[in-house]
């Protein structure tokens, strides 16, 4: 049952387009695909990343009010575990070496990029802007639209943003640049935590 200020279409779209790009440069999932892509095949990071951030979204138009109710007091302690696990993910990308463990088939890279994406975004500023549009224009369909490909041009933009650093960088450099890109992320996650509430 539509309500009469609905206004699904181009204006809500646009405003959840124009909102989320703001929100995602340079945020700590662009830093985390950005470090995943020096490290692994570009299109199972892609993917992975543009699918974390679409679910979450998805979650955050379609029953964010409800979402938030049940989680609200878990927001911060997920964000925070999600924080300690970029710096740990960060810290084990440098110290394991030279190892390469890219795997043929990208499914380590995906689900990589999928996890640290989802839960990054889980309750993040972004999701909760996609609620507040979602049920402020009372267009879920157009919000989720917008902010999709919002997140999915930032996940692209980060994926080349790395393939570029993995070809110019020396294999010594770009294990101290993913590690600082994935520490970093870690940290802007907890301090969002802990600051934000």
């Amino acid at each position: 049952m539509p309500s009469r200020g609905a206004v699904e279409g181009p204006e809500a779209f646009a405003a959840a387009l124009g909102l989320i790009l703001v929100l995602e440069l340079g945020d700590k999932t662009q830093l985390a695909t950005i470090s995943l892509a020096t490290r692994h095949p570009w299109p199972p990071v892609l993917l992975g990343a543009a699918a974390g951030l679409v679910l979450v979204t998805g979650i955050g138009a379609a029953i964010g009010g409800v979402l938030a109710g049940y989680l609200g007091p878990w927001l911060s302690a997920i964000q925070v575990g999600g924080g300690i696990l970029f710096i740990a993910f960060g810290l084990w990308t440098y110290f394991r070496g030279d190892e390469e463990e890219t795997s043929e088939e990208g499914r380590g890279p995906f689900l990589t990029a999928f996890a640290l994406n989802f839960v990054a975004e889980l309750g993040d500023k972004t999701q909760l802007a996609v609620i507040v549009l979602a049920a402020t224009n009372a267009a879920p369909v157009s919000t989720f639209a917008g902010a999709a490909l919002a997140l999915t041009a930032i996940a692209a933009t980060s994926v080349v943003i790395g393939a570029g650093l993995a070809k110019a960088l020396q294999a010594r450099w770009l294990r101290i640049a993913s590690t600082a890109l994935f520490v970093a992320a870690g940290v802007i996650l907890i301090v969002e935590a802990v600051l934000g509430g």
